[in-house]
């Protein structure tokens, strides 16, 4: 059976087939994404006010920071739930 190659338009508009290192490296990618956006809300909602003056602390604004840092936290473990396990097998063992 032959395969019929797509149209060059097509080809441009579409991605290359995604290997599966391919879609690993990119949902590492966004989860890093996620841990630095996460590491950024506690540390400006949380770390910041207390080293600068502890009566700069507000405990709405420290807890709405540490809620938003955690389910970015959580966004970045989900996406790294989807990455493939693989096993490797040495050869000789």
């Amino acid at each position: 059976m032959t395969t019929k190659k797509p149209h060059p338009v097509l080809r441009v508009l579409l991605p290359p087939r995604q290997t599966p290192k391919h879609l690993e490296d990119r949902l590492k990618a966004l989860a890093a994404i996620f841990q630095t956006l996460a590491l950024s809300a506690w540390g400006l909602g949380i770390l910041t006010p207390l080293m600068t003056t502890y009566t700069a602390v507000n405990l709405t604004h420290a807890g709405l920071s540490f809620v938003l840092g955690a389910a970015l936290e959580l966004c970045s473990l989900t996406l790294l739930a989807y990455v493939p396990y693989t096993v490797e097998t040495k050869e000789g063992a």
